[in-house]
């Protein structure tokens, strides 16, 4: 299933400060979590820009915890999206949103 293939991405690279994100489903995925980690909800959208854009502007001023968080911060902050916005970016928010399971593979 994607959602699970790009939340186990995210978690993956976000281990490493060199990694890059290669889609919407892993931007959506850590849009998601990176609002749950900042304590802020996530903000309306209509474009997967204009996410990126506004949870960039969410975490300004926001100090990572630890070296995942900021990796994942950075890969948000140099990536591109495209106009992919279907029902499996949206879901992929909740899911990095609601996630209980931090840094874990395992999603249950």
């Amino acid at each position: 299933m994607v959602p699970d293939l790009a939340r186990m991405s995210v978690i993956i690279k976000s281990q490493h400060e060199t990694s890059v994100m290669t889609g919407n489903y892993e931007m959506g995925y850590a849009c998601g979590l990176l609002c749950k980690l900042a304590g802020r909800e996530v903000p309306q959208w209509e474009t997967p820009v204009e996410l990126k854009d506004r949870v960039a502007e969410l975490l300004a001023g926001y100090e990572p915890a630890n070296e995942r968080e900021k990796n994942v911060i950075h890969m948000l902050h140099y990536y591109h999206p495209d106009e992919t916005a279907d029902e499996q970016v949206k879901e992929l928010i909740g899911w990095g949103y609601d996630e209980q399971r931090l840094w874990q593979m395992q999603r249950k």
